[in-house]
């Protein structure tokens, strides 16, 4: 084996076949005057529900674009609600007064929906497309590069400036670390290079304003052993103070023995989102736990919100690429790293490989406003 072939397999990730594979886009543009004052035919504000004919036109438009280019899953959603798409073996939209939800299987699960309040003038309009198909991450410069294009007619029939209109993409990769103890016996290897150099190789080529992240989100459930392996006494003011420390001692070692420097561990009930910001920030916003991080800097350390009054039914662990972790073939070596640092961490937590699950679903995002 030649010197280069030995560092490409350094660089390069085994995760289990039974990966689940997701990406989905967004096109994100506000309810402004302007755009309304091209609907006020339409628009009556004496009546029941003045923007409904509104939302229908749009929506309407929407669709017909996504079955003209043969896009077969979207979503319009006009109710101000953080969006959030995973894989799941039902199809299923789940809402709370700050999210919507979509549950689906890429390879079976398609449609068309729009969610709306027509007594109710939004703050913006989110446009949800959806990939499907047997081999998402092989297609996925193909499926931006199509979505592309209906954005591209949606904001030019609408009179939409691009410099107005956020787009981004997201694509995970779920796994359960344990899947091989399961009885799992086929891999995939990954090197997972950075969007923007894969849809290079594919001919496809991204605005120069993407911004870019990359991190890994563990769900670590919290279940009758885990919990007696720490002093729970019901009757103190915190009573899982301890239970909190003892996993947040493992997640930090484990973390540091293994050079990973960015990081959260969540066990508060909030849904963590990662995005990306210049400074660090750790910010509450209602159902979510905003984490800001700047790729560009090597080491911002660790974060951990939790309260020992609480008991979560599951924590939450975040591990966030930095550009330096960006090894040139890719983002598999980070991977690798974030793997040991899970295993260290359950030997610690004396985890039941067989019976328990440990799921990491490795993000990357983009983030741009088109040209």
């Amino acid at each position: 084996m030649s010197i280069l072939r030995k560092r490409s397999a350094q660089h390069k990730v085994y995760i289990p076949s039974s990966a689940r594979e997701n990406q989905y886009l967004l096109a994100k543009f506000d309810i402004t005057d302007e755009l309304l004052a091209r609907f006020s035919s339409v628009i009556d504000l004496s009546c029941q529900q003045p923007y409904l004919r509104f939302y229908e036109i749009l929506s309407g438009l929407f669709f017909n674009i996504n079955n003209e280019l043969d896009l077969e899953s979207g979503k319009f959603v006009a109710n101000d609600k953080f969006t959030r798409v995973r894989y799941s073996p039902e199809k299923v939209t789940a809402q709370t007064n700050q999210q919507i939800l979509f549950l689906y299987n890429s390879r079976y699960h398609t449609g068309q929906n729009a969610y709306y309040d027509g007594e109710k003038r939004a703050k913006k309009i989110t446009l949800v497309f959806l990939a499907n198909g047997d081999d998402i991450r092989l297609d996925a410069a193909k499926f931006h590069h199509k979505v592309k294009k209906a954005i591209n007619e949606f904001t030019d029939q609408l009179g939409l400036k691009g410099q107005n209109v956020r787009i981004c993409d997201h694509q995970h990769l779920t796994y359960d670390l344990f899947a091989k103890d399961k009885g799992i016996s086929g891999i995939q290897a990954h090197k997972l290079r950075s969007m923007s150099d894969r849809y290079a190789a594919d001919g496809y080529y991204l605005e120069e304003n993407v911004d870019e992240s990359t991190y890994a989100i563990i769900d670590l459930p919290v279940n009758r052993r885990l919990k007696q392996l720490a002093c729970i006494d019901e009757l103190v003011a915190q009573p899982y103070q301890p239970l909190y420390e003892l996993v947040q001692g493992a997640f930090i070692d484990a973390a540091e023995r293994y050079h990973l420097s960015h990081g959260a561990m969540i066990a508060n009930g909030l849904i963590p989102i990662v995005r990306r910001s210049e400074e660090q920030l750790v910010l509450k916003n209602g159902e979510l736990q905003m984490l800001g991080y700047n790729p560009a800097r090597a080491a911002s350390g660790f974060t951990c919100k939790w309260s020992g009054d609480k008991l979560v039914d599951c924590i939450q662990l975040v591990f966030v690429a930095s550009v330096h972790d960006n090894t040139g073939y890719g983002y598999g070596k980070f991977l690798s790293q974030v793997e040991y640092a899970l295993a260290a961490m359950a030997e610690q937590l004396e985890y039941v490989y067989q019976k328990e699950e440990l799921l990491v679903r490795f993000h990357q995002h983009i983030g741009f406003y088109p040209a």
